[in-house]
């Protein structure tokens, strides 16, 4: 059913131009464009809006890291090494389950989401946009974007589950920032 999906969807490439570039560039860069919420969170929100800032960018690491452990026990192969595939960028034969592009994403659009409902849905849309372009440029199967999104949400709300065991290193931090005014 993987393999099955995957072809639907990355059969959708090399017939438009515009269509792949776009999608090029949301699974090459997609993850970057999460600074642009989590710097208006920063500079527009409240002290609580910065701590959530901080804790999303936690979630995201913590995800990263879980999404490191995971690849060491399991070494799924790519698609375009077992495949023929339309590979649209160039990437490395190393573990494809589970995605890191889809672990960043929401690992910071989960925490995102419960800190300021406008732009977590906006963020998490996004995420699945990031998601989905990995598939479609041949990088990953579906189960490694749904796998990375499941791990991704999973840590940002266990993250914003105990947050307040943050609350001191976060404030400090923010406490600095406001000093160099950054905050």
């Amino acid at each position: 059913m993987d393999y099955t999906l995957f072809q639907a969807i990355n059969n959708l490439a090399g017939h438009s131009s515009l269509l792949d570039n776009f999608m090029i560039l949301i699974a090459k860069y997609g993850p970057v464009f999460f600074a642009l919420p989590l710097l208006f969170i920063w500079f527009r929100g409240d002290y609580s809006a910065k701590r959530g800032a901080l804790l999303s960018l936690l979630s995201m690491g913590i995800a990263m890291l879980i999404g490191q452990v995971i690849t060491r026990v399991y070494d799924r192969p790519r698609p375009f090494t077992v495949h023929h595939v339309n590979q649209l960028i160039a990437h490395g034969a190393d573990a494809s389950f589970p995605s890191d592009h889809t672990l960043f994403s929401f690992g910071i659009a989960g925490v995102i989401l419960l800190v300021n409902r406008r732009w977590g849905v906006v963020s998490i849309l996004f995420a699945c946009l990031v998601a989905f372009s990995r598939v479609f440029v041949g990088v990953h199967y579906p189960g490694d974007v749904i796998g990375g999104a499941g791990i991704g949400l999973a840590v940002g709300v266990l993250l914003w589950q105990v947050r307040r065991i943050f609350r001191p290193v976060m404030d400090f931090l923010i406490g600095i920032a406001a000093r160099l005014k950054l905050a």
